[in-house]
């Protein structure tokens, strides 16, 4: 799966941080930003696509926080984007990165826009969000299935048949990967930890979300990829984030909710479309004479 993918590690504002690297760093930067259910990392949710990315681009994909190899860490008092797009900041300071294509999945792929309204955005060339709607238009089922975990292997194999194809030939590989990272020790506590109820009696000091309503000012190129087959997103969630960018376009896959890991070359192969598009209209395009989509 590793290819001449890198392993790393990196100490980020006091974080440690654990990271997937590919590519030549001289060529344009896609940070890639992994989903954030159960077991969620770097290599759960890219591995199967970074090697494709890599053939055109110089790739890193962080683990965030509460994931994978990072520090155990969750912020209790703000929101789950805002602590994790603080360490994005700092893991690009850290490794002296000065712009971005963002490429995130599911919930990387809210953070992704959601960096579109803050002074991070100043170093996002573009942005792909590949089934991440911001935070809401989610179905019932991602509610009931995504929420809870019992903490045995059988109890995510209920997780990852809603993630995607059971029938692709990646399942049993996905439900291994996602298994080992999330059995780390202080994983379950971090995803859980925002989800503790809060007796009554303490007031609620949740500041108004009027998402999508910040993207209003963007006018940063996005792709908006969604599956045919996603459960866990209502079917017309695109529309809502077309209404506010102002340059955006939408492509639909034959897939479920995370393409990039059961359906890799037609996921790669419709990013690096995009990109290509981006730095041609920049003036500095990629080798394409290498990598799918070619």
């Amino acid at each position: 799966m590793m290819g001449m993918v890198r392993e790393q590690w990196i100490n980020a504002a006091g974080v440690r941080t654990r990271y997937l690297e590919a590519g030549d760093p001289a060529r344009p930067t896609v940070l890639l930003l992994h989903d954030g259910a159960w077991g969620g990392s770097s290599s759960t949710t890219w591995g199967n696509a970074i090697s494709l990315l890599a053939t055109a681009y110089h790739v890193l994909a962080p683990d965030q926080l509460g994931f994978g190899g990072t520090d155990k860490l969750v912020h209790l008092d703000r929101s789950p984007y805002d602590g994790r797009i603080a360490h994005i900041t700092e893991f690009l300071d850290a490794l002296r990165i000065p712009t971005v294509h963002l490429v995130g999945n599911s919930f990387g792929g809210s953070l992704a826009l959601r960096i579109l309204c803050t002074p991070l955005e100043g170093r996002v060339r573009s942005a792909v969000s590949i089934s991440g709607t911001g935070g809401p238009w989610r179905t019932p089922l991602a509610h009931e299935n995504l929420s809870y975990w019992d903490g045995t292997r059988n109890g995510l194999e209920r997780v990852v048949s809603v993630l995607i194809d059971r029938e692709s030939g990646y399942f049993e590989d996905q439900l291994d990967e996602r298994y080992r990272w999330a059995i780390e020790p202080g994983h379950y506590r971090s995803v859980m930890a925002l989800s503790i109820p809060i007796p009554p009696a303490i007031p609620s000091r949740r500041p108004l979300d009027p998402w999508p309503k910040q993207l209003a000012e963007c006018d940063i190129p996005v792709l908006l990829v969604s599956g045919d087959r996603d459960v866990l997103l209502e079917k017309d969630w695109t529309n809502h984030l077309v209404e506010v960018l102002s340059n955006s376009a939408v492509e639909r896959i034959d897939s479920m909710h995370e393409p990039n890991i059961d359906r890799p070359d037609l996921l790669v192969s419709v990013v690096l479309t995009f990109l290509r598009r981006q730095e041609q209209h920049a003036g500095s395009p990629p080798d394409s004479s290498v990598g799918p989509g070619r």
